[in-house]
């Protein structure tokens, strides 16, 4: 398992919606895989986290190593996520294994009765980057 990088202000706010995301969320599984690797992650105040790691409201570019297939995406917060927009929640299986993680990093989840392997080719908006500390 790779340590993953995260804003200490993302910590706080995924931490206060943990209670209320173990009893209403339908992925309870991946909500405590993602909590049991945050209290091992590498806090950051949000104006030194590397631009190439994956925060709350990143939009990325990854790539399908099976097929080559692209596909950019949003990791966001349950409230604000939207399949038609490809805004996923941080709490889904995908949300789970990207938010994070680092351009380069090779990441997996199950997509109907099979494992997809993606790679993080690109992270093509990351609110921290571009001074945005209040989304």
């Amino acid at each position: 398992m790779n340590r993953r990088l995260i804003t200490i202000i993302d910590y706080e706010r995924l931490l206060a919606l943990k209670e209320l995301a173990l009893l209403t969320t339908e992925t309870s599984e991946n909500v405590r895989k993602l909590y049991t690797e945050l209290m091992h992650a590498h806090m950051l105040k949000p104006g030194y986290i590397s631009e190439n790691a994956i925060t709350m409201n990143s939009r990325i570019l990854l790539r399908e190593l099976h097929t080559g297939r692209q596909i950019d995406l949003t990791i966001t917060y349950p409230r604000d996520s939207n399949a038609m927009e490809r805004w996923v929640s941080v709490f889904s299986e995908i949300g789970t294994a990207l938010l994070g993680k680092l351009v380069g990093d090779r990441v997996s989840w199950k997509i109907k009765d099979r494992e997809a392997h993606f790679e993080i080719l690109e992270v093509l908006y990351q609110p921290e980057a571009v001074g945005h500390f209040n989304l």
